[in-house]
């Protein structure tokens, strides 16, 4: 699993450990430079179609990786609410109860 203080910072490491440039990965992704620095100093986010081709180039598990963008867009979104956590423990009965019976959410 990712540890990192944002998925942006994890990718600048990967890169930078991988000796990528970032016309590299930016082209991997299909976006520009300046988006992918952006990105790196966590003034954009992540989307969610740049995670697999993420996965693909630095041969990470994609199911980590996925974990983690949900966890921070949901975290960046919702984390300063006074009721979060609640929230998380109402969405984590209401996900268990939909696994067990099939059933919607809400």
């Amino acid at each position: 699993m990712v540890i990192e203080k944002s998925l942006g910072n994890y990718l600048q490491n990967l890169r930078k450990e991988r000796k990528l440039s970032l016309k590299d990965v930016a082209d991997h992704i299909g976006i520009d430079i300046s988006m992918l620095s952006k990105i790196e100093h966590g003034e954009r986010q992540l989307q969610s179609h740049m995670i697999e081709p993420i996965a693909d180039l630095f041969k990470i598990d994609f199911k980590s990786i996925q974990i983690q963008f949900i966890n921070q867009k949901i975290a960046n979104e919702y984390g300063n609410e006074p009721f979060f956590q609640e929230a998380i423990e109402l969405l984590k009965l209401q996900v268990s109860k939909n696994i067990s019976t099939n059933e919607k959410y809400i």
